[in-house]
């Protein structure tokens, strides 16, 4: 799997004794609850002080604000998330023996992992568009991913008929990930109702991304400088259900046209001449 690039969160000092540590440990546990259940960072060191069982001033023992505290709380969780998606990928990867179904397999446990962390990452993403540490975080650990699915989905790289498969990878997960992290609510506020058909979804996404894999793409036809009839800007494969060297009416491309009739009318009674 692809290698992690460590992002510093802030000021933090760990403590060594053990007493001092589940002092500590209760803070962080205690920060990212309070995340979860509020949906963003609009809490004070006081809250965390009740939730957790530990006093303000131990608190900046540890940290030099509550800055450092979210940034360490954030580490942690991204850390635990890769972990996480690592080992989603090394399984699907061996239990799969095809590209569709790797995809498919991709596709729903990703979705399911998201859906899983979706109120702490939820909380994070919100705090990454003020804060430059979060979005870094946020960041390496998105490119992280990326990273691994390449490294699966590459296996079958003769199955994948887009010309270019690291892009066609990154930009079919990119495309399924927004589509995830939109009916999840991940950097908004999740509207209510767009749960709905969450499995018809997770369907609907895999179908688009292996299509989007597995099918050569459509070169649309470009119009000529001179503004006359559309030629080729490439070759193509023809539509389908649509004989190659037939336009979209099923009509042939170089037949000769068809011979003009002469608009039919009362005869002349001009006498000829001569």
């Amino acid at each position: 799997m692809s290698e992690r690039k460590a992002v510093k969160p802030g000021p933090q000092r760990e403590p060594v004794q053990s007493r001092s540590r589940a002092s500590y440990e209760r803070m962080l546990a205690a920060a990212q609850d309070l995340l979860k259940s509020h949906g963003n960072d609009e809490f004070t060191l006081t809250d965390v002080s009740r939730v957790g069982k530990v006093s303000v001033g131990s608190i900046y023992c540890r940290f030099d604000s509550k800055d450092d505290l979210i940034r360490a709380v954030q580490e942690r969780v991204q850390t635990n998330i890769q972990q996480e998606q690592q080992q989603l990928i090394a399984r699907v990867a061996l239990e799969t023996g095809n590209l569709h179904d790797l995809v498919a397999a991709l596709t729903a446990g990703m979705a399911e992992h998201l859906r899983h962390h979706a109120d702490i990452l939820r909380a994070m993403m919100l705090r990454a568009n003020h804060d430059p540490v979060v979005a870094q975080l946020g960041k390496t650990s998105h490119q992280a991913a990326i990273a691994d699915i390449k490294l699966a989905i590459l296996r079958y790289r003769n199955d994948i008929a887009h010309p270019d498969p690291e892009r066609a990878v990154q930009a079919g997960f990119n495309i399924m990930y927004a589509a995830l992290a939109r009916v999840l609510g991940l950097g908004s506020v999740r509207e209510e109702g767009d749960m709905w058909e969450w499995e018809q979804l997770k369907r609907d996404l895999t179908h688009s991304f292996a299509a989007y894999l597995m099918t050569k793409p459509y070169v649309a036809k470009a119009a000529s400088p001179d503004g006359d009839q559309p030629h080729p800007a490439a070759p193509s494969e023809p539509q389908a259900g649509i004989p190659r060297g037939t336009d979209a009416a099923g009509l042939e491309e170089d037949a000769a046209p068809l011979p003009q009739r002469r608009p039919r009318g009362r005869p002349s009674t001009k006498a000829k001449a001569g």
